[in-house]
């Protein structure tokens, strides 16, 4: 399976464009939070409502910025806190982000973060997240300090996907490996960013720019 990852979008309405030319190419999309700003409902749905249209299929998580709505449109799944399967692997999700200083619209503490982690299956292929897990490239702020998540990253470790496709931190746009689970945070798509990703085989993925 081959699938183009993105994430952190913040409103870029030209984000689309590529994305539904790219998107078209791959097996399916992942988008791992933040489409909007400031949980702006209208331009969530009419983002999610046109790759539906365009019939790609999508997997997704809302963002700290993201209202936490459901979507009922074809080809699109909001992973939050539930596992899909798609062609034999196992798909699940955490949305929002652990706690920031800005108050963002969902935000969720670490208990909040574990009790939902707690539900997902114990054997899956893919964890998306918009939290990076604490304590990798994933997660370093400009200062080089680990902003991420502590209960994404024992998740992750507990229950050892293959891989785990995150975002929120703009600046740690980078692969990192816990154990043998490849973790890619594709940088902001805002900026013209992306990853691809083959989970056929070893995982393998490459960070690729517009």
């Amino acid at each position: 399976m081959r699938l183009i990852a993105i994430t952190d979008v913040h409103g870029r309405t030209n984000v689309l464009s590529w994305l539904t030319r790219l998107g078209k190419g791959f097996d399916l999309l992942v988008i791992a939070g933040d489409v909007t700003d400031w949980g702006d409902e209208e331009f969530f749905e009419n983002f999610y409502k046109s790759l539906s249209d365009n019939s790609i299929t999508s997997f997704f998580v809302p963002g700290n910025h993201d209202p936490n709505i459901e979507l009922n449109l074809p080809n699109i799944s909001n992973l939050h806190g539930r596992a899909v399967t798609f062609d034999g692997l196992v798909f699940c999700g955490l949305g929002g982000s652990n706690i920031t200083p800005f108050n963002t619209p969902f935000e969720l503490d670490d208990g909040q973060a574990n009790e939902i982690l707690s539900k997902l299956p114990s054997k899956i292929d893919v964890l998306v997240s918009h939290a990076s897990p604490y304590g990798t490239r994933c997660d370093q702020s400009y200062r080089g300090e680990h902003i991420g998540s502590k209960p994404v990253r024992n998740f992750i470790e507990k229950v050892k996907p293959k891989a785990a496709i995150t975002g929120h931190v703009h600046e740690a746009r980078s692969t990192d490996f816990l154990g043998d689970t490849i973790m890619v945070n594709p940088g902001a798509a805002m900026g013209g960013l992306y990853a691809t990703i083959s989970l056929d085989g070893k995982p393998k993925a490459d960070l690729l720019q517009i």
